[in-house]
């Protein structure tokens, strides 16, 4: 018998992005906070991981 379960484990930043210190930047109300990218990839390392980067860009409506 083939196991086919996975589990998932991810995690997820939505706003600015700063490679040149390898940081994430999120604001909302509560305030603004700032993740370690680098350390937060580390807890992959040696492991077999998918990496997506996704852009979220306007559109333009039609006229």
């Amino acid at each position: 018998m083939i196991n086919i379960a996975k589990r998932n484990n991810s995690i997820q930043f939505k706003e600015l992005l700063n490679t040149e210190v390898m940081e994430v930047t999120e604001e909302d109300q509560s305030g603004v906070f700032v993740y370690d990218l680098l350390e937060e990839l580390k807890s992959y390392n040696g492991k077999n991981a998918t990496i997506s980067i996704k852009e979220d860009l306007p559109v333009q409506p039609k006229e």
